[in-house]
């Protein structure tokens, strides 16, 4: 039996002398290619459902003690190479940046998921402590109840809090609060040497910052701080339609430009009537609006949508106010634009109803080659036009976000890397495609996702847009290098002093067990 099987089941051992955990294998991750066949054990399938890597072993920690007790049992085995350990939440990755083959994948959903609402006083915040396996809607229940809510969200809910944290977190919220990884007061951390740690912005803060958008390379993050705001009983839901990209986008940043007015900006592609059609599945309000997309149907429209808080319980002139106040500056096309009040959790959990339809057409447990990329607004055009050059309206299926971001709102003491944008705005642009398997198969995918892979070359390592992926898996640790850029040692240096056996976050594909951080 080759030596990392050996050191695993000595883990193994580890584990179940020192606790009651209850640590799941199957003899058939061991002993041949039978692990790969289906039905996929959930470990090894996410989201994106292009990577199967199918793991020899899969914990359940009762506490972060469990994990701790893991990590240090596999970072202090003698000799390489050793197994590596990814963290699982929700199961939402895109390239398998969650699984590992032949490695250890903890279910972070096991831990305890208690939402603990705290206020601070009259005058002094509050605050809600959330194990990192909750998921964000249980997190927002939960702070309703006192009338409370974090700041900065996601568009969808049901992931948990350790994974977006790991990466970013970003939706409308994110030009006026940033994204969540800027809205943590402090974290519990379990290191890749297995050391249990509090931090925060002045407490060990080195790690604190490392965790954040970090890619789940310097530890596990188990419990997170999150400062709350008042919530709002109802939200103020807009959306105008353009034809122009530029008038589209120039409205776009005159909203981000009124965060005292407005609470909340994105926008989208409108590629053909079913583009609009299933865009307009969460929007409760009638929408009439019947565009021309042209004989050859390459017109393409845009949407903006943004909301304004309503705080009060009944009828209100105010937030209508300010809608009126706030569209009377826009330049959509007229009378295109819709106005309705939902309640505050409706408004944030808007995209249940998008996987609902989804599920019902067998569009959601499907392959989802997405592409992921903040572009610097000097570059927002071309990158449109790269974009639009891999895609055929009519048979392609689901949205296309585009909405601008302020990049001083990101912590650039975090892990998480954003491009150099000179007047201090990027744009996301959010290409989530489901396939259907009916008309695209497994080349069909592989199709897309080269595709994917000459338009990220061509906007983030060439043609001078300067822009960078989010939530991709970069193919070559070169590509990493130059994503992370002038941050790269720092990057290093954090893996070097957190994870200096390169134990954890295999599935990103930055650093290999065989790599030695002074050879970085």
């Amino acid at each position: 039996m080759e030596l990392k099987v050996l050191q695993l089941y000595a883990a193994v051992v580890v584990l179940l002398l020192c606790s009651s955990v209850n640590f799941i294998q199957s003899p058939t991750d061991v002993f041949g290619p039978v692990a790969l066949v289906e039905p996929t054990p959930s470990a090894a399938r996410d989201f994106g459902a292009v990577v199967s890597d199918a793991p020899f072993a899969v914990l359940r920690p009762g506490s972060p003690a469990d994990i701790a007790r893991l990590l240090s049992a596999l970072s202090s085995a003698p000799g390489r190479p050793r197994a590596a350990v990814a963290a699982r939440g929700a199961g939402h990755s895109l390239h398998g940046q969650a699984q590992v083959r032949g490695g250890i994948v903890v279910e972070m959903r096991a831990l305890p998921r208690a939402v603990e609402v705290v206020r601070r006083g009259e005058g002094g915040g509050a605050y809600a402590d959330v194990g990192a396996g909750a998921l964000w809607v249980e997190v927002l229940e939960e702070c309703l109840k006192a009338g409370l809510a974090p700041r900065s969200w996601t568009d969808y809910l049901y992931l948990t809090v350790g994974g977006t944290l790991s990466n970013g977190g970003i939706s409308g919220q994110a030009f006026k609060h940033g994204p969540q990884i800027s809205n943590v007061l402090e974290l519990e951390v379990v290191t890749g040497t297995g050391e249990e740690v509090t931090c925060s912005p002045t407490k060990s803060p080195e790690l604190f910052f490392a965790v954040l958008g970090g890619l789940g390379q310097f530890g596990i993050i188990t419990r997170a701080r999150i400062p709350l705001q008042v919530a709002p009983p109802k939200v103020r839901w807009v959306r105008a339609f353009y034809d122009s990209f530029q008038t589209f986008t120039k409205d776009q940043e005159l909203l981000v430009s009124m965060p005292e007015l407005v609470d909340y900006v994105e926008g989208f592609m409108v590629l053909d009537e079913q583009s609009l059609h299933s865009s307009s599945i969460a929007f409760p309000g009638q929408v009439y609006f019947s565009p021309d997309f042209g004989s050859d149907g390459k017109k393409v429209y845009y949407c903006i949508e943004f909301a304004v808080h309503d705080f009060q319980q009944e009828y209100s002139t105010a937030a209508d106010h300010v809608v009126e106040l706030v569209s009377g500056e826009l330049s959509y096309l007229r009378p295109h634009i819709y106005s309705v009040g939902v309640s505050y959790f409706d408004f944030l959990n808007r995209v249940r109803m998008e996987e609902e339809s989804l599920r019902s057409r067998g569009l959601w447990d499907v392959p989802h080659p997405w592409l992921n990329v903040f572009v610097p607004k000097h570059g927002v055009t071309r990158f449109k036009d790269l974009l639009m050059d891999t895609i055929t309206p009519g048979v392609f299926e689901g949205p296309i976000l585009v909405y601008p971001l302020l990049t001083d709102r990101w912590d650039r003491n975090t892990s998480a890397v954003v491009p150099s944008a000179p007047d201090g705005v990027m744009y996301i642009f959010s290409v989530l495609r489901s396939t259907d398997p009916a008309r695209c198969g497994r080349a069909c995918v592989e199709g897309i996702l080269e595709q994917h892979r000459r338009v990220a070359d061509e906007a983030c390592r060439g043609g001078g847009i300067g822009a960078k992926q989010y939530l991709a898996r970069q193919p070559s640790q070169a590509h990493w290098r130059d994503h992370f850029g002038s941050s790269w040692g720092r990057f290093v240096a954090r893996k070097a002093r957190f994870d200096p056996m390169h134990v954890l976050g295999p599935g990103q594909g930055i650093f290999t067990t065989t790599d030695s951080a002074s050879s970085m």
